[in-house]
């Protein structure tokens, strides 16, 4: 009887440290879960970041690249002027 009972008592104990170990990994699971969460939330705001940014950018390069904006740069800017007579070398 008293076997009996010790056995009950070591299944008991060895059911509640089984069950502390698990409540031990559920909860730095969780933090991890926090953690990673955290992480793709400053992953999610650095790209959105990025895509505004590329947005602006894809906008300028088409106002630049336009012919009156191209022409306006090479004559303000760089003095280029279109010549008064064109000279053709022949091949």
């Amino acid at each position: 009887m008293k076997r009996a009972k010790a056995r009950q008592w070591i299944f008991g104990a060895v059911i509640c440290a089984a069950a502390a170990a698990s409540g031990v990994q559920v909860a730095g699971k969780a933090g991890e879960m926090r953690a990673a969460y955290t992480r793709l939330s400053e992953e999610q705001a650095r790209r959105d970041a990025l895509l505004e940014e590329y947005s602006r950018l894809i906008l300028e390069r088409g106002t630049l690249s336009s012919y009156r904006n191209v022409d306006r740069i090479a004559n303000d800017v760089l003095s280029m002027h279109f010549p008064e007579e064109v000279n053709w070398i022949p091949q």
